[in-house]
C-alpha cells in the first residue's frame, strides 16, 4: 500500500553550541501523482503538521524537512501519518522515530577559524558565501583544518553517523 521511509538528520553547530534535527519522510502510492493532504502527529501527541504535497513522476511523495527548531529534539517513539487519498479514503501509517544524541566530536576555534575532529574519520565540505561547493575531502582525527579566506561554511559528516557538524566563518 504505502512504502514509507523516515529519516532523521541532525545538524550540530559547535560554535553556537546548538543543534537542530530534521525529519524527512518519503512514501509511494500507486496511481497518478497528485496533490495529497497529509496529517502527521508526533509520538508526544502534541506536535503535529498538516501539509499539502505533490507526488513526482515515480509516484513518490516527500514530506519535509520538518523540524521542532533549534535545540528542540524530535520526540522519539511511534508517529502517525494520515494521507487523504484521491478517492476520499484516508490511509494511515505508523513509524518509529529514534536516534542517538550526537557526541561532541567536532571542535571549532572562532578566533583562529580552525576546526578539528576529536575522533574517527569525516568528510569535510567547504562552501563560499553563495553556498557553492568549493572542496570536499576526507579528514582524520586531530587534523587541524583552518578555514581560509573565501570559505564561508564548513560541513563535516562523521563516518558511521547521521550527524552533520556545521561551522560558519
Amino acid at each position: 500500500m504505502v512504502n514509507l521511509q523516515a529519516n532523521v538528520q541532525t545538524q550540530v553547530y559547535p560554535a553556537e553550541n546548538s543543534m537542530m534535527q530534521e525529519l524527512i519522510l518519503s512514501f509511494s502510492i500507486q496511481g497518478e501523482p497528485s496533490q495529497k493532504q497529509i496529517y502527521l502527529v508526533a509520538s508526544n501527541q502534541v506536535s503535529s503538521w498538516t501539509l499539502t504535497i505533490e507526488g513526482d513522476e515515480k509516484d513518490t511523495y516527500t514530506v519535509g524537512p520538518l523540524s521542532m527548531g533549534r535545540n528542540v529534539m524530535l520526540p522519539e517513539g511511534e508517529w502517525k501519518l494520515s494521507i487523504l487519498n484521491d478517492d476520499g479514503q484516508t490511509l494511515e501509517e505508523t513509524f518509529l522515530v529514534s536516534y542517538t544524541m550526537p557526541k561532541d566530536i567536532v571542535g571549532y576555534d572562532a578566533e583562529t577559524y580552525t576546526l578539528h575532529l576529536h575522533e574517527g574519520l569525516g568528510q569535510l565540505s567547504l562552501y563560499d558565501a553563495d553556498e557553492a561547493l568549493l572542496e570536499t575531502r576526507q579528514i582524520q582525527q586531530n587534523e587541524p583544518i583552518t578555514l581560509q579566506e573565501g570559505v564561508s561554511k564548513a560541513s563535516v559528516l562523521v563516518q558511521d553517523q547521521t550527524v552533520r557538524y556545521i561551522v560558519y566563518r
